[in-house]
C-alpha cells in the first residue's frame, strides 16, 4: 500500500486501519452507485487530462458544503456547466 499524502496535516498512520478495512470489504465497493451526469464534452481525443483537471477545479470551487447525489446532481453539474472557451482559458493559465 502506498499512501501519497500531499498535505501531511493528519497523522497518516491513523488512516491506515480504515484504508485496510475498506480494501478487505470489497463487496462494499460494488454497492457504490455509478453516476454519470451530462457535463460539457471535449472536442478532441487529446483533451481528456485537461477536462479532468478542469472538472476537478470547478467542482472544488463550486461544490456546496453538503449535498447528496440521491437528491439529484448539484445545480452546477450540467451540460452548460462551462464553455469550451473557459477550458481553453484554463489551459492557457496552466501553460504560464
Amino acid at each position: 500500500m502506498l499512501l501519497l499524502d500531499s498535505l501531511q496535516k493528519a497523522n497518516s498512520k491513523q488512516l491506515e486501519p480504515g484504508i485496510r478495512r475498506a480494501a478487505r470489504e470489497k463487496d462494499l465497493i460494488s454497492k457504490i452507485p455509478l453516476l454519470i451526469p451530462k457535463v460539457p464534452q471535449q472536442r478532441h481525443g487529446e483533451e481528456c487530462g485537461l477536462f479532468v483537471l478542469y472538472y476537478i477545479n470547478l467542482f472544488l470551487e463550486m461544490a456546496p458544503d453538503n449535498f447528496s447525489f440521491s437528491m439529484g446532481y448539484p445545480d452546477f453539474m450540467k451540460e452548460d456547466w462551462f464553455t469550451y472557451e473557459e477550458v481553453e482559458s484554463f489551459a492557457k493559465g496552466l501553460d504560464s
